[in-house]
């Protein structure tokens, strides 16, 4: 497929000009991605040595590092729409020319957060469209309708996981590092909120998947992403009867303990100091306890009908994404999972694919909220490492194959 080809003024404006597909089906249909302009770059950060992190039980700062990359960046473009994915211990993003300086502004702020909050190292990098075209991959972007107030994108072509390597391996990671000092940090964290207790599963489990195509044709690989999406449908049911929330379980913070609002604390108070931190938290209690009055009653405001708000919560969350690995959270029963991943395996010995999953007994939630009428996302992933180590699963199936 040819590079798109755009006018500068346009470029900017490229991804919100795209048409919205109505289902998440539709990504596994290769005619309906649109090549990244040429002028573009991939913005991205990881957590390094997210392992011991995730291994010494500290996965949700991991998450909430993760996801406060997304709020940086979604501040730093304002109106402008682009394209991202958040992937538990980072997130990729692909930003125009004229928004390159303040992206990288955007994660180097994240980066302080994330060592003077957490202790953790975050690894920022920028990559050009045309060098991962002129190493044979490509970005192909398209957008999914997920609620009424969430357009999610959706990534094929290779380029963003080339884009990943690139930034990790150690012969090309000096090339594109946003190294420490060359960027003054002037994002916002703004909209970052973690007041939610983690969401049991109401069937029993709640599985973090992964699942990528191995083959080398973009439209073969299509057609497994198809198989699989029905099998998950097949086996776990419809959308909502696999959605690992459910509204009446959507509790907020029981305890206002600084241990469970930490992670938004960490955030929001970064560089604060302790009484500016404790004052955040004194904050984050007072707006847990509204909340919980404004919805127990489900009384109006100006700003939102809290008697709703959950239900459009429910709707606006990321459980489904797709950036050439499907990935989905599910609640389901044990024999579901069992199934599903009999059926996995058996493809994955036929080597049409390679897959990882994870099982817990509950959901964990972080939420980037700009506004509560409705311009709110909300990141779910599995507690206990969730997608991290259905990826860790994931790599070693993929190493084994490789080995093979």
């Amino acid at each position: 497929m040819p590079a798109a080809v755009t006018e500068p003024a346009a470029s900017a404006k490229f991804y919100a000009g795209l048409p919205v597909l109505p289902d998440f089906g539709e990504v596994a249909r290769a005619e309906n991605f649109v090549p990244l302009p040429e002028d573009w770059h991939v913005a991205t950060c990881d957590v390094r040595n997210s392992t011991l992190a995730v291994e010494a039980g500290n996965y949700k700062h991991v998450n909430t590092v993760g996801a406060a990359a997304v709020t940086a960046m979604l501040n730093a473009a304002g109106a402008l729409e682009i394209p991202f994915v958040f992937e538990g211990d980072g997130s990729a993003f692909c930003v125009p020319p004229s928004l390159l300086e303040d992206a990288k502004a955007a994660l180097v702020t994240t980066q302080q957060m994330a060592q003077s909050s957490f202790g953790l190292e975050l690894r920022v990098a920028t990559v050009p469209v045309a060098v991962i075209r002129a190493a044979g991959h490509d970005i192909l972007v398209a957008r999914v309708r997920v609620s009424e107030n969430y357009i999610q994108a959706a990534f094929a072509g290779g380029g963003m996981a080339f884009a990943d390597r690139y930034m990790k391996d150690p012969a090309t990671a000096a090339l594109c590092e946003v190294k420490p000092g060359s960027v003054a940090a002037t994002g916002s964290l703004k909209g970052l909120e973690c007041r939610w207790q983690d969401i049991p599963s109401r069937h029993g489990e709640t599985v973090s998947l992964m699942v990528r195509a191995l083959a080398p044709d973009n439209r073969a690989a299509t057609a497994v992403y198809r198989e699989v999406i029905a099998k998950v449908r097949e086996i776990y049911g419809a959308d909502d009867a696999c959605h690992p929330l459910t509204p009446p379980l959507l509790q907020l913070s029981a305890t206002l303990s600084a241990r469970q609002l930490g992670n938004e604390v960490g955030v929001r108070a970064a560089g604060r100091g302790p009484f500016g931190k404790w004052l955040w938290l004194m904050r984050a209690r007072w707006f847990v306890v509204l909340g919980w009055f404004l919805m127990k009653f489900g009384l109006k405001t100006q700003e939102t009908d809290w008697s709703t708000y959950k239900e459009t919560l429910f709707r606006n969350t990321d459980v489904r994404k797709f950036n050439d690995i499907y990935r989905q959270i599910l609640a389901g029963k044990p024999a579901q999972r069992e199934a599903l991943d009999a059926w996995l395996a058996e493809r994955y010995a036929r080597r049409e694919l390679v897959y990882g999953l994870h099982v817990t007994d509950r959901a964990h939630m972080t939420c980037l909220v700009f506004n509560y009428s409705g311009k709110h996302l909300h990141f779910i992933d599995g507690a206990d490492g969730g997608l991290f180590l259905a990826a860790k699963a994931f790599k070693k199936r993929a190493a084994a194959l490789a080995a093979g």
